[in-house]
């Protein structure tokens, strides 16, 4: 493991409640029978489907019927299962934001979709853009086979798109018959007030699939997510599952701990990351030469930030690795693979002397890595 490791989106291992889903196994394990014995289907545990659509309610103000909730191995494999459901051939196209989560765009690669990726902006995805795009390739006969949207604490951005932007990305979907696919994964990662309807709750011509995940507020091993759709909808993504269901054991404990402790333990990881949210905040503001630009997100677990112009962005990933620095390249997150000069910093995992020593020491990193600074280090001859 990194020295500094601002990579990937993990919570704070601290607040993994390892006692708690002790005690949970011990209560629920006795209680369960035969359930073990059988395969899980494709639904998967349904007390835990029933505490995740009462979790949807008390947050989102609206309903989630229990029979729309499919259980998965992680949000990855509902995200992954969108392709295998609507892609029919390679080439079909997926509309989503032109700076996206990177496990989605390999994910859509791999099955061989063509990825359009719309512009953004302070408010996430624009939709003058949507609009054009999506007009543009409808004539072309190639008409998007859903949009893919993480609307709320986009990832790596850290955006959330207004009501009114919402509604408008439905209009435009029900225009032109396109299913939408809401990523929802950061939900429950709050740390100021800020909701927004999620799409699922909003008026819709076009089906709208719902994706969330439980890694975020457990830990990326429990491997613990989930998808709503409306039927027939439901039925067809699920014909796609290989793996004869989510794992009954996992669901069974983890929704023995959560029937009581969820909100308790939501208020206090998202009080543990905040601090640590904050404090990069503090460090980067600190190094307006090295960092000219950052977001500052209500929620998620990510900031996004510019590079000044002229740093060289892979040999600053080289030094910063070799300094024992891990963060993700703006490059890893641009639908075309493009090299531009963001980066995304995780806040959740790393220690808060971490945080503080990691993020001066990435400054220094940017510093040196800059055209000029690489011409004075190496000489002219030898600049890149």
């Amino acid at each position: 493991m990194k020295t500094f490791p601002f990579g990937s989106g993990r919570p704070d291992p601290g607040s993994f409640p390892n006692r708690g889903l002790a005690g949970a196994a011990m209560r629920i394990l006795p209680e369960l029978g035969d359930e073990l014995a059988k395969y899980p289907g494709s639904l998967g545990f349904e007390p835990l489907r029933r505490l995740m659509s009462e979790r949807f309610e008390r947050r989102e103000g609206a309903p989630l019927p229990v029979g729309q909730v499919a259980l998965t191995t992680g949000s990855m494999q509902a995200v992954t299962l969108m392709a295998q459901a609507f892609v029919e051939a390679p080439g079909d196209v997926i509309v989503m934001e032109e700076y996206s989560y990177s496990g989605t765009i390999d994910a859509y690669r791999k099955e061989r979709a063509e990825l359009v990726g719309i512009p953004l902006d302070e408010g996430g995805m624009r939709m003058d853009a949507l609009e054009d795009a999506v007009a543009d390739l409808t004539a072309r006969g190639k008409r998007p086979k859903f949009i893919y949207t993480l609307a709320t604490y986009q990832n790596p951005t850290g955006s959330i798109m207004p009501l009114e932007r919402r509604e408008e990305l439905l209009a435009i979907a029900g225009r032109f018959e396109i299913p939408v696919v809401e990523d929802h994964c950061y939900a429950d990662t709050v740390y100021e007030a800020c909701h927004v309807p999620a799409l699922y709750t909003l008026e819709h011509r076009t089906p709208v699939i719902h994706i969330e995940s439980l890694s975020k507020i457990l830990g990326p091993g429990v491997r613990m997510g989930y998808f709503a759709a409306p039927q027939p909808l439901l039925d067809q993504i699920l014909q796609y599952r290989r793996d004869g269901g989510t794992s009954a054991l996992s669901a069974a404990v983890v929704y023995e701990f959560f029937r009581e402790e969820m909100w308790s333990h939501l208020e206090a990881i998202n009080a543990i990351v905040k601090q640590k949210r904050d404090l990069m905040f503090e460090m980067l503001a600190q190094f307006p030469d090295a960092f000219e630009w950052f977001s500052r997100p209500k929620g998620g677990l990510f900031i996004w930030v510019k590079l000044p112009d002229g740093t060289d962005t892979a040999a600053c990933e080289r030094l910063a690795e070799s300094r024992g620095i891990d963060y993700a390249t703006g490059k890893a997150f641009h639908v075309y693979s493009r090299d531009v000069p963001y980066i995304r910093l995780a806040f959740g995992f790393a220690s808060l002397d971490r945080i503080r020593e990691g993020i001066a020491l990435l400054a220094g990193c940017v510093r040196e890595t800059r055209k000029g600074s690489l011409k004075r280090l190496y000489g002219e001859e030898n600049s890149v």
